[in-house]
Parts: structure tokens; sequence; C-alpha cells
């Protein structure tokens, strides 16, 4: 069954964008996070960019030559001083991951089998992270460790036939995940759940599949925001959930598919952009950008 057409705002958005990544080679970006300079961090296809606060100068760049080798889902994520970054070349199926300083430099390397999805991180240091389901797999799981060690990760939690998807440290012990059925597809079961972060152990489940209010459809990215979550989701919206679980509000909406990742920012979601929009001279090209929106209801379009 065919999608109805979308009523989007199709222009190269260059007036609304706070960083126009395309240009500075940050192709298809992710995720992104500020430091404490509040720089911006972008993960992306093209690899890893530390931008001013301006978002109009490269002040760091791990390029990667041929962006289109690798795989979705790129991470980025700042603690305290660390800067952490998972990225995974499609055919090797192993993803890298790297913590650097704030000036760009490695300080720990290594290499995971298979293709990172999400990460994240309490305050604590635990890290956490998904990957994307194997082909043919039953089994799927979420992985942690520590920033201290990282040098062994531990199979925390374990679904069969459910796997978990976007990741979000709400605090040293709620984790955040987004869960999908599988055959990963537009028929799959969705729910949000809170896992105890010691032992795994689930705390409450909540919403399901669908594209109306208080429903989630295919969650790209999750943050912590006031006393609960925002989830951005493949239709552009952000819902704020509280921690019982109830939608208090659709916070935004941005158009649908164009939203990759996202970080909250004195009550704006600081979005990674990425889509095929209508330049001014009327060619569709394919474009990557930041942009800041208001959570106060804001949209770019009708509703």
């Amino acid at each position: 069954m065919a999608e109805p057409p979308s009523k989007t705002s199709n222009h190269q958005r260059v007036n609304e964008m706070m960083a126009h990544l395309t240009p500075k080679g940050a192709t298809i970006p992710y995720n992104l996070s500020f430091d404490s300079d509040n720089c911006i961090w972008v993960a992306s296809k093209g690899g890893l960019f530390k931008l001013n606060p301006e978002g109009d100068k490269v002040l760091v760049e791990k390029k990667n030559i041929f962006p289109k080798k690798f795989a979705p889902y790129c991470q980025v994520i700042i603690h305290g001083n660390k800067v952490i970054h998972a990225q995974c070349e499609d055919v090797a199926d192993i993803t890298e991951f790297r913590i650097l300083d704030l000036e760009g430099n490695i300080e720990h390397e290594q290499f995971i089998d298979g293709k990172i999805q999400s990460l994240a991180i309490s305050s604590n240091g635990d890290i956490f992270l998904t990957k994307q389901p194997p082909k043919g797999a039953d089994e799927f799981f979420i992985y942690k460790t520590s920033i201290d060690v990282p040098l062994g990760w531990d199979e925390f939690v374990s679904e069969f036939d459910l796997c978990y998807q976007s990741l979000c440290s709400l605090d040293d012990s709620t984790l955040v995940a987004a869960t999908c059925s599988i055959p990963n597809n537009i028929y799959s079961k969705q729910n949000i759940v809170f896992l105890d972060a010691e032992t795994g152990k689930l705390k409450k489940k909540f919403s399901e599949a669908g594209k109306d209010a208080g429903q989630v459809y295919f969650p790209r990215c999750i943050q912590p925001y006031q006393d609960g979550i925002l989830v951005l989701d493949k239709t552009g919206r952000i819902q704020h959930f509280g921690r019982d679980g109830n939608l208090i509000a659709e916070s935004a909406r941005i158009d649908a598919y164009i939203g990759n990742g996202f970080v909250v920012r004195n009550d704006e979601a600081v979005i990674a952009c990425s889509g095929i929009v209508l330049a001014a001279d009327g060619e569709s090209v394919c474009d990557d950008w930041i942009e800041a929106i208001k959570l106060d209801g804001s949209f770019w379009t009708e509703l």
C-alpha cells in the first residue's frame, strides 16, 4: 500500500539551517552532540566533524574518503572531556569504536563485530550499545561496558524476536530503549521500554506502533528532557513522554523522514537533517544540514 503524499516544506532550507553540512563533507548525518565549549560534534557517513558554536567553521575533521561505503547509524556522544564515536563500514560488518579528546586525538580504539545501531552513556560512565539485527538472527542484545575500561562488552539484556534499537540514558538507574519485533517492517510491533540500568529488568513498557498521538513509528532518536523523554520518529514528530509513559505533548514537528537524530539545547531540539530538497534554481538536490526548532509545539508545515 503506497504512502500518501507528504505535505513537506521541500525547499532547500538555507535561511533556516544552523549549519550547512554538505559543503563541509559531513554527508548524511545521523547524530550530534555539544561539548562543554558549545562546539557541535557531528557523526555522519562522511566522518566525524567538530564545528564551532556558530556552525560555520570546521575545527576537527576525521573524514571518510568513501562515505557511501559506510553503514547508517554512526554515533557520537560527549561525556565530560571525552568524545565517543562509533561507525561501521557496510560490507565489513565491523564497528569502529573510538574514544577521543576534545581536540580529536584518539585515546582508545577497538573493533566490534556487527553494525552499530545506537549508543548511550550514563552520567556514571556506563556505555550501552545496540547493533543492527543480523540476517537470520532470533536473539537480540543490549551490550554494556564502562568508559573507564571499555575492553569487554557484556550482554546486558537479551530478547528473542524483539530487537532493541534507539537508546537513551534517562538517569544512572534507568535506560530507555525503542523495541521492534522481527522481521523489521511496517507491520512490526513497536514499544518504548524503561529498563533498570543495573539489572536490565523491565521497569515499564508503553506506546505502540502508529502515527497517532502517543504512538511511535520507528523512533530514530530518544533524548532526556525535563522529567521524561523526547522521541523523534520517522514521521518527524518529537513527542514528550513522562516517566509514567503518558504522552505530555507533541513538542515539535518537522518533515517526515528528514530528521536522523537530535540533542536538546535551551528548550530547542537541534536536529541532524538529511533529504532531497528543491534548490533555488528548481533542481532537486541531496542536502545535509543542522537545524534547531523550539520545543513549544512548533512545526515546519501544516499538521
